[in-house]
């Protein structure tokens, strides 16, 4: 019964006016300004990490259906066919996470537009090895052989790049 009643009256408590002359409502605003208050700190922080560009960028890109984890200096084998020419430079704009060794940017689902640029050259366009699929039915006098080969295109990553700072607007607005 004592229980009851301590949890009664805290429930009193909390919804009279004791804290601030709101109640209920006071409590949740002093724990939105703690939270922000830390919010600002970590984009700070981060920001000045970003400033300093001590440690080497990685991404993750999204790039004809598959995630990629991309650094400086990658090459990337992509199967499929693809439409840009060797020796083309390109962006890699479906990035769905940018991280230093100190902090990370997760994108819900792709982090925002123009805060990480990646780019990549195309190196070479060509075909994969040539993949056997042999066929086999026993006593049956039944067997096939057919051989596949599928386009490819290579990539070199130049750079991955924390372009501006969190929460601010990009830097190519016209």
């Amino acid at each position: 019964m004592a229980l009851i009643r301590t949890g009664l009256q805290r429930l009193a408590s909390i919804f009279s006016s004791g804290h601030g002359g709101f109640g209920l409502f006071s409590r949740f605003a002093t724990q939105n300004h703690c939270i922000s208050e830390t919010t600002k700190d970590v984009i700070s922080t981060c920001n000045k990490l970003i400033e300093e560009r001590s440690s080497r960028n990685f991404a993750i890109v999204h790039l004809l259906g598959k995630q990629w984890r991309v650094t400086d200096g990658d090459l990337l084998v992509v199967e499929g066919y693809w439409p840009p020419n060797i020796g083309d430079n390109i962006t890699l704009d479906k990035v769905m996470l940018a991280a230093t060794k100190d902090f990370s940017l997760i994108g819900r689902p792709l982090v925002q537009p123009g805060l990480v640029t990646v780019t990549a050259t195309v190196i070479s366009k060509g075909l994969s090895h040539t993949k056997t699929h042999f066929k086999k039915k026993r006593r049956k006098q039944y067997m096939r052989i057919n051989f596949q080969r599928n386009e490819q295109t290579m990539l070199r990553i130049n750079s991955v790049v924390i372009a501006n700072k969190i929460n601010e607007s990009p830097k190519n607005v016209f």
